[in-house]
């Protein structure tokens, strides 16, 4: 039980404090590319998807040090 909640913390807190960063790298990175199809996908991950990215990258963090929620 310690290490769910221990788990549920550490993923919380990374999203809420990386996804600001995550989504402004992505904003730059799409700026400063090129035009077309590669500008619009990284457009789309920092507007939709920079929060899944870093809960995912989170939770396999999690697992990795944790160990595997399932038992």
């Amino acid at each position: 039980m310690v290490k769910g909640l221990i788990r549920f913390a550490a993923i919380w807190a990374l999203s809420m404090f990386a996804t600001p960063y995550v989504d402004r790298f992505l904003r730059r990175l799409a700026e400063k590319g090129p035009q077309g199809l590669i500008q619009e996908i990284l457009v789309e991950l920092s507007d939709r998807y920079s929060s899944t990215l870093v809960h995912a990258f989170g939770e396999t963090l999690g697992d990795l040090v944790l160990g595997s929620k399932k038992r």
